[in-house]
């Protein structure tokens, strides 16, 4: 029974998959034991016709109790990539280069991957010790695109900060300083790079100083800082000049 049910979680949204597995799940619960007729009992209000979230509802109970938990790798969430459904006319005004300044975090960095690809993101700079493609652990949480974005390595955030300033790039570090600057103060007028940083440590002093400003997220609660995952969605919805934020 518990193999059927994770069947159905892990097909949950095809419907040639469901509209098999339900029949047989229902007719096992008519075949249970008495003492086990209680604890299954709810799976009689499966049907064909139920959406995935009522399904979903409705088995994953049963598959916690008895232990059984998807890995992430097992949880369809790719379906519509890659469809435009919604948004077939938003542009991103000015796209960001980002520069990650010793992440040690593979998991961080293949998700910092993800978010700039659905931002459109101009190009990855992956500095010092930052995990790069095809690191498994990035791979797994870029979900599908770390080969979609433009990349590539440089030893020292140094050479990739001068990279962007011989452009004429305006340099901004996102770090909580006593001299930053509210993210949501910034006004965008043309394309930037963004510095992030390590995760523990966050960006060197002397990375600092060569910023251009340093910009900050405002929080309320008792941490003082958020996720560098996801401060970077929120500053690059932002700096991308997408969040109506844009001088005109």
């Amino acid at each position: 029974m518990i193999e059927l049910l994770a069947a159905l979680e892990k097909n949950i949204t095809d419907t040639k998959y469901t509209n098999v597995l339900i029949p047989k799940i229902l007719t096992c619960t008519a075949w249970l034991k008495p003492s086990l007729q209680e604890e299954f009992g709810i799976l009689s209000r499966l049907s064909e016709s139920s959406n995935p979230h009522d399904l979903q509802k409705l088995i994953v109970p049963l598959l916690n109790l008895h232990k059984h938990s998807q890995a992430d790798s097992e949880i369809e969430i790719t379906r519509f990539d890659g469809l435009k459904t919604a948004n077939q006319d938003l542009k991103v005004p000015f796209p960001l280069t980002v520069i990650l300044d010793n992440l040690r975090s593979a998991h961080n960095v293949g998700s910092i991957f993800r978010t700039a690809e659905c931002v459109q993101a101009k190009e990855l700079l992956l500095c010092g010790i930052t995990p790069q493609p095809p690191h498994p652990k990035l791979i797994k949480t870029a979900m599908q695109t770390a080969g979609r974005l433009k990349w590539q390595y440089l030893p020292e955030t140094e050479a990739a900060i001068a990279l962007l300033k011989s452009h004429n790039m305006p340099i901004i570090a996102l770090e909580t300083t006593a001299a930053s600057t509210s993210l949501f103060d910034y006004r965008v007028t043309q394309p930037v790079g963004l510095i992030l940083g390590n995760e523990a440590l966050g960006i060197e002093e002397k990375i600092l100083k060569q910023a251009d400003i340093i910009l900050s997220i405002p929080v309320l609660g008792w941490k003082n800082s958020l996720n560098v995952c996801n401060a970077f969605t929120i500053a690059e919805y932002w700096l991308s000049g997408i969040s109506g934020t844009v001088e005109r």
